[in-house]
């Protein structure tokens, strides 16, 4: 599989691991585990987007990032059911997998 050098917000492409690490060595880390809880569907119904990639990837200042991305390498975000916006927390029952088309779209509605 050949990956793209640059990712979401510029990132650059470190290695792609396997999602069954989701379960077990990110089960600790909030945003991954959202994916872990409530699988790697995009929450929006009409979309049919599903997280296929665990990617690590380094941002411009030298830190890493680990995120899930669809099959066509657009990154899968967490989006907060109530928004923070109007109230919402950040805890894992406010949380949902869904791709960073519909996030985007779906803004600060519930």
């Amino acid at each position: 599989m050949t990956f793209p050098q640059k990712l979401g917000h510029s990132y650059t492409f470190v290695e792609c691991f396997d999602l069954s690490l989701l379960h077990t060595k990110f089960s600790n880390h909030k945003r991954l585990r959202v994916f872990s809880t409530y699988g790697l569907d995009c929450a929006n119904p009409s979309c049919n987007k599903k997280g296929t990639y665990l990617i690590k990837a380094a941002n411009n200042a030298g830190g890493f990032h680990i995120d899930v991305y669809t099959k066509d390498f657009e990154l899968m975000t967490i989006d907060h059911i109530l928004p923070r916006s109007l109230g919402g927390k950040d805890n894992i029952e406010n949380l949902q997998p869904m791709c960073n088309s519909c996030n985007a779209k779906k803004g600060n509605k519930v």
